[in-house]
């Protein structure tokens, strides 16, 4: 194939004839085709059929080489040449009149298995190579051959060829040579450099590469004992771009070598480096460059090591902007999900050329399928045409994908944070920073659009003291800071002593203030006051009537604390119990358990169960960033083994969001949601509702949960498995006053699967086929449920009794205080009075004795 004829040799064809199609490769019918029939009908075997590259548009021709058949021995090289003014115009065969063949035989040599020839640029000379010869046809003087023997070139006279590709000034052959007959490995590939002498065109082996199989693997394993007969398994595949790239495949050891050659001083084959693509065979079939030596298109058979045919593909590789390794990511893949092969195609692939900007892939069948070039923005589409051989025509890349270039490869997927909604083909645009936008992208989705909705949260653990005397004790006698502080019982205490001790203190220094009559009708009035108010020493002591104001400050915080306290149960009612230091106070405790659904439930709980079983369920389902519309949607439910269609109860596309709710049959269902459209999903989110439903003292909460899955750098796969497990919660509620519980019951959910499963990276996506997205679901249930009880700590007559305990050890600790005073301090006190008041009557004696002996001494002086 070049960019004016695409040629094709059918044998089985009756009588066998060469296929032609001329330039443009379009579907407007502005080419023309014809078969042309061998030149010997009935005798003609043809090995290969080539063409330069880069002919004169002017000069229309074709090279073959094959041999003669029935008994008739002979190998051939011709060309066929066309005549535009042998052409009879309004013919439907009138290309194949205006051909002419030029036929040369070598007659000294007969059958040969491995014969192969290439064809230089200029499509001038064709070169034939053979294990016995080789020859040069010149296709313009006279159609000229010259042939010598194969040991003449060939530094291993073994060696048999097997592919070979021609550039402007040097050539790449590969084949096998022969190994000892004592070694292992029978025979081995080689790759050699050949060069042209500039006088009679002759080729030169001037360098050669021995591929090495790497220690201890599979391909070091292989002997090649049978190489030296032909076998489509050892086929081998060469091109060569204008830069001097060259790559060889080699397909029986699964790997694509990357030389690159000095095309200037052409003398060595530098080894760049190699793709092997896993344990099978195949990798390599054939290969083409396009786009000027920028895209490499690679034919990947899959074989195993047996050699019985798996699967075909091209693979498109930029090898102008990446590396190219075993790790080299394709830029596209052929067949895919928006190109997919035609019907009457097969999907056995057997080789590709190129133009080199357009393709052609023929199958095991003959059948030829032409891509042609695209403009930036548009892929090759492949349409259903009876038309044979199939042309692609251009289509806008479709949403989330973009491609910037000319070239016969497919779109590829906008960059995550970026986006295409079908308007800018070529390019893709960026997205907000605050905006979820993923691989492959259709639109800016707010990040709320992924927000996780979770009914329940984990039961509350009881709190550390679940005895009211301990809850009482902790929150009359604790001081905090700030809120705590000024809420706190024993603070308040504390500042009604303060005023008592002060009053004690106030009383004290009137005493030496005021005279003493009025001091004593002061402490009269005031000591009767107090006696009066004195719950401590039973009406006795004034102090302890300033001391039952502390008390009774302690002992109504109490009252007020227990009944505050009492209301906060169920914490359901409850709110922030202000009225304590720590917020989460609740009259309450809490148990959770797992019970097994095997064993039947208590006649109390049953109704809960009954109205848990009975609640239906809608599957609420959001493709979140994609332009899939409703219309695509198709709906099944396994119904026992058969399923069966079910339908939607709203569907809507809103913002880039495709929703859907479908309404269950009933609970323990498998849904397999069918989306018939090839659109990129940014990510999946999927929930459950139910409605509600109160029966006495049973309620049945609203179902209303959503999971959502995302992957930043990836986009949906087309195949999505889920799996919803559900688990019945019921909560029971003991009764604060009276006998009977309050039941709640609500479902609570689990995905079980990994959601980076359910993704595709660029490297991932390119290599589905699929034509629909299938999502599937499973709904199940454990074999448990969640039992949930909360109990009151203190019912209404214990908070009674325990404020009335409190109360009484409150007066008796007071009490207690005043007995050691009496029992202890007051004597102490009155001893070192006693003591101070002798001391002080000591003193005045002593004084008065020293005064009267002064007296005297002065008298007698």
């Amino acid at each position: 194939m070049n960019e004016i004829l695409l040629v094709q040799a059918h044998n089985a064809k009756h009588p066998p004839a060469f296929f032609i199609q001329f330039a443009p490769y379009n579907t407007t019918q502005n080419s023309s085709q014809c078969f042309l029939n061998y030149p010997d009908i009935l005798d003609a075997y043809i090995y290969c059929v080539a063409v330069g590259k880069k002919p004169n548009l002017n000069h229309k021709q074709f090279f073959f080489a094959g041999e003669l058949i029935n008994n008739r021995n002979g190998i051939f090289v011709g060309v066929a040449k066309y005549n535009q003014t042998n052409a009879i115009s309004n013919s439907s065969n009138s290309c194949a009149l205006s051909f002419s063949y030029s036929l040369h035989y070598l007659i000294n040599y007969e059958h040969q298995e491995h014969y192969i020839f290439g064809i230089e640029p200029q499509d001038r000379f064709a070169y034939g190579f053979s294990n016995q010869f080789l020859f040069v046809f010149d296709s313009v003087n006279d159609s000229t051959l010259e042939s010598w023997n194969g040991n003449l070139t060939w530094p291993n006279s073994s060696f048999m060829p097997y592919a070979v590709d021609i550039s402007d000034n040097f050539g790449v052959i590969a084949g096998f040579i022969q190994n000892d007959p004592q070694e292992r490995v029978k025979y081995s590939p080689i790759i050699y450099l050949l060069n042209f002498n500039s006088s009679n065109h002759h080729p030169i082996v001037v360098d050669q590469y021995i591929p090495i199989a790497t220690l201890d693997t599979w391909q070091d394993l292989l002997t090649y004992s049978d190489a030296n007969v032909y076998s489509a398994k050892y086929d081998m595949s060469i091109s060569i771009n204008n830069r001097g790239d060259v790559l060889v495949g080699m397909q029986f050891i699964n790997r694509v070598f990357l030389f690159s050659v000095n095309i200037s001083n052409p003398i060595q084959l530098i080894y760049i480096n190699r793709n092997t693509n896993g344990r099978s065979l195949g990798n390599g079939k054939s290969l083409a460059w396009l786009d000027n030596g920028n895209i490499a298109a690679i034919l990947v058979n899959t074989y195993s090591l047996n050699y019985q045919w798996l699967s075909s593909q091209i693979y498109f590789y930029d090898m102008k902007s990446n590396i190219y390794n075993s790790n080299s990511v394709p830029i596209s893949i052929f067949p895919n999900y928006h190109q997919l092969l035609p019907s009457s195609f097969s999907p056995v692939f057997l080789n590709i050329v190129s133009s080199p900007m357009s393709l052609t892939l023929m199958d095991d069948k003959g059948n030829l399928l032409i891509f042609t070039p695209t403009p930036p923005g548009f892929y090759p589409s492949i349409l259903e045409t009876r038309s044979m051989p199939f042309i692609t025509s251009p289509q806008p890349c479709p949403p989330g994908m973009h491609k910037d270039h000319v070239g016969i490869n497919d779109c590829i997927l906008c960059p995550t944070g970026t986006k295409n909604s079908g308007n800018a083909t070529t390019h893709c645009t960026p997205c907000a920073s605050d905006t979820f936008c993923p691989l492959g992208s259709v639109s800016e989705t707010p990040s709320s659009a992924l927000e996780n909705i979770v009914q329940l949260i984990a039961y509350p653990k009881s709190p550390e003291s679940t005895i009211f005397d301990d809850v009482l004790l902790q929150n009359m006698f604790h001081i905090g800071t700030g809120h705590c502080l000024l809420i706190s019982p024993l603070f308040w205490t504390l500042i009604v002593g303060g005023l008592a001790i002060l009053i004690v203190i106030l009383m004290k220094v009137l005493k030496y203030c005021i005279d003493h009559t009025t001091y004593v009708r002061i402490k009269n009035r005031t000591h009767y006051i107090f006696k009066k108010t004195d719950l401590i020493g039973e009406g006795e002591l004034w102090v302890g009537g300033l001391a039952s104001f502390s008390v009774v400050v302690l002992v109504c915080f109490a009252y007020a604390f227990s009944n505050a306290y009492y209301k906060q149960y169920p914490i359901e009612t409850s709110t922030d119990a202000y009225f304590a230091c720590d917020l989460s106070t609740r009259n309450a405790k809490f148990q959770s358990s797992l019970q097994t659904l095997g064993i039947p439930p208590s006649k109390t709980e049953k109704k809960m169960f009954d109205l848990l079983n009975e609640q239906k369920f809608s599957l609420n389902i959001e493709f979140i960033n994609t332009l899939i519309n409703c219309d695509v949607i198709s709906i099944q439910a396994l119904y026992g083994t058969i399923w069966s269609t079910i339908r939607w109860s709203n569907c809507q596309n809103n913002n880039s969001i495709l929703y859907l709710s479908i309404p269950l049959p009933f609970q323990h269902i498998s849904v397999q949601i069918t989306l018939d459209q090839i659109q990129t999903i940014g990510a999946l989110r999927i929930g459950l509702s139910g409605d509600k439903h109160e029966e006495e003292l049973y309620k049945l909460k609203e179902l209303n949960f959503y999971g959502s899955f995302s992957k930043n750098g990836s986009v949906l796969a087309q195949t999505l498995p889920i799996s919803l497990v559900l688990t019945k919660v019921i909560n029971e509620t003991i009764p604060i006053e009276g006998e009977e519980s309050d039941f709640t019951g609500i479902y609570i959910s689990t995905f079980a699967i990994d959601s980076k499963s359910l993704f595709l990276t660029q490297e991932q996506y390119i290599h589905s086929t699929s034509q629909s997205i299938l999502l599937t679901i499973v709904l199940s249930e454990t074999a448990y449920y969640v039992k949930n009880q909360q109990y009151p700590i203190a019912k209404r007559a214990e908070i009674i009794f325990h404020n009335l305990l409190f109360t009484t050890v409150c007066l008796e600790i007071f009490g207690l205080v005043f007995l050691l005073y009496k029992l202890t301090l007051q004597p102490i006190y009155r001893l070192f009075h006693r003591t101070g008041i002798r001391d002080d009557e000591k003193h005045k004696i002593n004084g008065k004795s020293m005064n009267g002996d002064s007296n005297t001494l002065e008298q007698s002086v």
